[in-house]
């Protein structure tokens, strides 16, 4: 009887860490696909006269590069990866980009 209660206390011991690694990952890309998801919709809403973006939620960057056709508005915003040896695959900070062509020609 005894011996059962230890090997599955060794088990649980051994199985823990792989738990822990998947939960924070899970959290780590949640938050990465929220930021995406965020940057798209501010990125919805910005045009031409757009100036500076105000945003409580993550520290946003905004560069305009203007070309014959069009100026493209791209949006940049990092996060800092809790788990460990994650920051291997997605950086350090971890940055999420998005961008958007705005026709600067319209009549």
């Amino acid at each position: 009887m005894r011996n059962k209660k230890g090997q599955a206390l060794v088990e649980f011991v051994l199985i823990l860490p792989i738990l822990i690694f998947i939960v924070l990952a899970f959290i780590d890309i949640s938050k990465l696909m929220i930021m995406k998801n965020h940057l798209e919709n501010v990125l919805a809403e910005v045009d031409e006269n757009t100036k500076n973006i105000k945003d409580n939620e993550y520290k946003i960057e905004l560069k305009k590069k203007t070309d014959d056709g069009g100026m493209e508005v791209e949006l940049k915003s990092c996060l800092e990866v809790m788990t460990p040896g994650l920051n291997k695959i997605f950086g350090d900070p971890a940055c999420v980009t998005t961008s958007k062509i705005i026709d600067i020609n319209k009549e």
